[in-house]
């Protein structure tokens, strides 16, 4: 590492410290995890929802591509067209899903008390303003440390950043993109792992079990060789981003608040790779 860049480091790692040591006064980290929220979620609802998400993905999408899409569309079009469509139909399908459960799962896993949206939306903005420095100071720290330790010139971007970075010259598709991270990609992670997954694992192990579990599975889950190395930093700032998730959705009892921090997360990252070029492998 250079010394520039270690010293960069040590700065920011200071300015996270600081807005931690801030949120820790504002109470921000204050919830004792004593009240009970029991959802009736059962392990054949979770595989359900993941059923649901790798059977769209894996076996829908590339039937439609082959038989009900125009070859003369260009690969980016088709590609982008291709994952709107995906996200769709996946979102639709678990929101289907989790309303004819019986009882309906969705009412259970959106909210565990009186609807407070305004609060749950200003508490997400303000995890955002805590969550993405500690989320930035890890991701560069591990980058930096990976190329150090394997000599590597740069690491691969994240997937869904190098998809990204080739629309900005589309605006239709880039708006397109920008629907799919910060729109569907939140609402159906989220229901997926913090509706479903947490609420089935907090019955059984605890709150605190529940989110650490569910932030590992949720920080693998955007695992792919195509990232080589570049899954170190991707996969260590994503789990400490769930964590947060986690905790905000067990705080405020309500799936609105981590939909929220994860598409601010998201269209903040987006917004900074488009206007300033991105922060090393920053997560989506």
């Amino acid at each position: 590492m250079s010394e520039d860049s270690t010293g960069a480091l040590f700065l920011f790692g200071a300015i996270t410290a600081l807005v931690l040591i801030i949120g820790w006064k504002r109470g921000f980290f204050s919830y004792s995890f004593e009240e009970k929220w029991i959802v009736p979620v059962r392990l054949i609802h979770v595989l359900a929802v993941f059923l649901i998400y790798f059977g769209i993905a894996i076996l829908l999408i590339p039937f439609i591509r082959a038989f009900f899409i125009p070859t003369k569309l260009s690969p980016l079009s088709l590609n982008c067209w291709l994952n709107f469509l995906n996200s769709t139909l996946i979102a639709s399908a678990i929101a289907w899903f989790t309303w004819k459960t019986r009882p309906p799962l969705w009412p259970l896993i959106w909210q565990r008390d009186v609807p407070a949206y305004k609060k749950d939306v200003e508490i997400a903005v303000f995890a955002w303003v805590i969550a993405f420095p500690l989320v930035l100071f890890l991701s560069q720290f591990l980058d930096l440390l990976v190329t150090h330790l394997t000599h590597a010139t740069e690491l691969p971007d994240q997937l869904a950043v190098h998809f990204l970075k080739m629309t900005f010259s589309q605006p239709f598709y880039f708006f397109l993109t920008v629907i799919t991270i910060v729109f569907f990609a939140p609402l159906i992670e989220e229901t997926m792992f913090r509706g479903m997954l947490q609420s089935f694992i907090r019955q059984h192990l605890g709150s605190k079990q529940a989110i650490g579990i569910t932030s590992l599975l949720f920080a693998f889950f955007h695992y792919s060789p195509e990232q080589g190395l570049g899954n170190v930093p991707i996969i260590g700032a994503l789990f400490v981003l769930a964590l947060f998730l986690g905790y905000l959705y067990e705080k405020r009892g309500s799936l609105l608040a981590p939909i929220t921090l994860h598409a601010v997360f998201n269209a903040i990252s987006i917004a900074n790779l488009y206007f300033l070029g991105g922060f090393p492998k920053g997560p989506l």
